[in-house]
């Protein structure tokens, strides 16, 4: 097993695809509107530009940006504070898919090829919801304030010059 912030890889076999790949309580607004009802900052990559679609969700405490059109297919961005919960998200993976990187000087992880979720709630109830909208490959990093997963039709490099960007 292996853990970065709010997210921890396990070998095993994920969960079936939920029907509606949403999370709890989920809501599409402006991104003006997302920033101001969480309680960190929202990162825009500047190689993507501005999102195409922003949902807040678990009463503020996920943001996620959707890009419907990029050079790398459909790509979507979750970002959420993951010091204040040990574990936000749990990615079943096998741990081969996985690489250690490093992005601004801290740790990350790329997972490579589709990935099911499974999310925790605040409350800390487990949800099975898909949070995936392709069938691409993951980096997973973090700030001193959010932790980041960026998924698309990305190369590792192309995902790590994305997320370097990121502002």
């Amino acid at each position: 097993m292996l853990r970065l912030d709010g997210v921890e890889l396990r070998q095993a076999p994920g969960p079936s695809p939920a029907p509606h790949p949403s999370l709890p309580g989920e809501q599409g607004m402006p991104l003006e509107q997302a920033r101001q009802r969480v309680a960190f900052p929202v990162l825009v990559p500047a190689k993507l530009g501005r999102p195409d679609a922003v949902t807040v969700s678990d009463g503020g405490r996920v943001a996620t940006l959707i890009y419907h059109r990029t050079p790398y297919g459909q790509v979507r961005l979750d970002e959420f504070n993951g010091h204040l919960d040990p574990v936000y998200f749990e990615k079943f993976v096998h741990l081969g898919n996985v690489t250690e990187v490093r992005l601004n000087g801290t740790k990350g992880l790329w997972v490579t090829g589709p990935q099911e979720v499974v999310y925790v709630r605040s409350d800390g109830m487990v949800v099975q919801a898909s949070a995936r909208l392709t069938t691409g490959s993951t980096l997973i990093w973090g700030t001193p304030r959010v932790v980041l997963r960026l998924e698309g039709g990305f190369s590792k490099t192309a995902a790590l010059a994305v997320a370097a960007s990121a502002r």
